[in-house]
């Protein structure tokens, strides 16, 4: 089976914050810390190499009793943007990459654009699992992470 049975699908969303850059960027470029902004992840645990530096891989816990590894692939702390890629989920999605950055919006304040790539995990989609409930999982994990930065950051 090749990647070419199914489509590479795409999702990006981005919110707008009142604190600086660097703060947001402090919250959310360490590798092993998602779990302490994203209300999906419970625990972070680095088990190759160290944040900021590519091919450093984590693992995370999420809430709901599953799991993501995944591997930071490119990093660039003067641009406040990394990509990474998921090696292994317990949810059902495939072929997933994916790249956060923070940029200074005109009032002094941030934008945090989150976006991937990703795939349905089978050509012959079983029941919720096709290409529209694929999307739906991975915006509702951007909005919920995204929705919390707010809340974390101002705590």
């Amino acid at each position: 089976m090749s990647n070419m049975d199914r489509p590479m699908l795409y999702h990006k969303d981005q919110i707008t914050l009142k604190v600086s850059p660097q703060k947001v960027w402090d919250t959310i470029k360490k590798f092993d810390s998602i779990h302490t902004w994203h209300p999906a992840a419970e625990s972070t645990e680095l088990l190759v190499g160290e944040n900021g530096k590519p091919l450093a891989v984590r693992e995370f816990q999420t809430i709901d009793g599953g799991f993501v590894i995944s591997e930071l692939l490119e990093y660039d702390e003067t641009k406040m943007w990394f990509k990474y890629r998921i090696i292994k989920i317990s949810a059902p999605l495939r072929g997933y990459v994916g790249e956060m950055q923070v940029m200074p919006a005109d009032d002094g304040g941030s934008v945090v654009l989150w976006s991937a790539h990703f795939q349905r995990p089978d050509v012959n989609p079983k029941p919720g699992q096709d290409d529209l409930a694929t999307e739906n999982l991975v915006q509702e994990i951007f909005k919920a992470g995204l929705n919390n930065l707010p809340v974390v950051i101002s705590g």
